[in-house]
């Protein structure tokens, strides 16, 4: 075929009515695709630059019915000029192309396929493109679910969780992070952008806790047990409040009431809104900025990196770390950074 093709074709079939019977198995090796080129054109809206197809299927056909087993393998396909075309999907097929491709630029996929050769728009060229396309449809709409079944880490693998506050990655998160390094040294075409995420709510809220904890715990007589008793954590705060507001200045309401009071008479009770109003008296003094939070997310992003880098086995070069992106909490309270193919 093409003159450097090798193409067998062996089978039986019933000369007086093909359609009625036909037993034939097909195998071509290395055509090159760019003479399919009409047909990707008009269904994929891409020309083909480079390419070599290879194919073994086998066609059953019995009262004008078909059953096709079909294998092709691609062999360096390469996308090139955009072609107008109705008929197109409006897909990114090129990342699709790079999601189906191997280390070694090969495609290989299994197309079965079935019809009634009574369907007036039953034509086996059309017919195979429109069932490529709908694999490529599917990794271009769902990347990360065909590399998690591909690789492990499920079909959410690109979902990487933190706790407010923290950059820290957990278990779960490692695994999925392992499971992308895998799929990317599998997927040399791939690269990942890694958002620098945050949660204005959450991670504001468990900074500035974080941060008050730690002034607290920079006063005399101060220690994790006096940071957990509403008592002993009052008299840290009153301190803390008047280091920062002056030793003259009127305490909050609350406060002001409680420390008017003799010790031995103070109310339990009452120290949970004291310290609750001095809490946020104090945290007026000491905010949280933009700036804090966006640090947060780019050192979720570059905790996300360097367990991708780590093992060395990956290019730094394919890995992004792209600007601040504010995320939605997630219904477990937790922030979320979702990754992206390109």
């Amino acid at each position: 075929m093409d003159k450097y093709a090798p193409a067998k074709i062996a089978g039986e079939l019933n000369l007086l009515s093909a359609a009625l019977y036909t037993d034939l198995k097909v195998s071509f090796k290395g055509v090159e695709m760019t003479s399919v080129t009409p047909y990707s054109g008009r269904f994929a809206g891409y020309k083909i630059e480079k390419g070599k197809l290879s194919i073994d299927v086998a066609y059953l056909v019995e009262n004008r019915t078909l059953e096709a087993k079909q294998k092709f393998v691609i062999d360096q396909l390469e996308l090139g000029e955009r072609v107008e075309s109705e008929d197109a999907v409006r897909l990114p097929l090129k990342l699709a192309v790079a999601l189906l491709k191997d280390r070694n630029g090969v495609i290989d996929i299994d197309l079965p396929m079935s019809g009634s050769l009574d369907d007036p728009q039953f034509r086996m060229g059309p017919l195979i493109w429109k069932a490529f396309l709908g694999l490529l449809t599917k990794a271009a709409t769902a990347p990360f679910a065909l590399l998690g079944n591909l690789f492990g880490g499920g079909e959410e693998m690109n979902l990487i969780e933190f706790d407010a506050g923290t950059s820290t990655l957990d278990a779960a998160a490692e695994e999925k992070i392992a499971s992308i390094g895998k799929a990317l040294n599998e997927r040399p075409a791939l690269q990942l952008e890694v958002p620098t995420s945050y949660s204005p709510d959450l991670d504001r809220a468990a900074l500035a806790a974080r941060r008050l904890d730690g002034l607290l715990r920079s006063l005399p007589k101060s220690n994790e047990a006096a940071l957990a008793d509403p008592a002993q954590r009052f008299e840290l705060l009153v301190s803390q409040y008047q280091a920062d507001y002056g030793a003259r200045s009127a305490l909050p309401p609350a406060a002001l009431a409680i420390n008017g009071t003799r010790r031995n008479e103070r109310d339990p009770a009452g120290f949970a809104p004291a310290n609750l109003e001095m809490e946020r008296a104090i945290a007026e003094k000491h905010q949280v900025e933009d700036r804090d939070l966006e640090q947060l997310g780019q050192m979720r992003a570059r905790a996300i990196q360097d367990a991708l880098l780590a093992s060395g086995g990956l290019d730094a070069a394919r890995v992004f770390v792209m600007g601040a992106n504010p995320s939605a909490p997630t219904e477990n309270k937790r922030v979320r950074v979702e990754l992206a193919l390109k």
